[in-house]
């Protein structure tokens, strides 16, 4: 059984990852100012399911690592 502290890393980091995967827009929109004013820049649609692919990726690696058994990692 692993200590206390990486079971919490690994669940936050499924969080984190599930919240760019459920939100991808958001996650990674910008805002920058220029001379012209305020322009927003967005990610183009393969990037955005690129982004919930990973996501979920990571978050299934993180679960498994926190609840997962060393035999089921390797």
């Amino acid at each position: 059984m692993p200590p206390a502290i990486f079971q919490f890393v690994a669940l936050l980091i499924a969080v984190l990852s599930l919240a760019t995967a459920a939100f991808p827009r958001q996650m990674s929109r910008w805002q920058m100012r220029g001379p012209a004013g305020t322009t927003q820049i967005e990610p183009g649609e393969g990037r955005l399911l690129v982004m919930r692919l990973m996501g979920v990726v990571v978050a299934v690696i993180a679960l498994l690592m926190a609840f997962g058994g060393p035999a089921m990692l390797m």
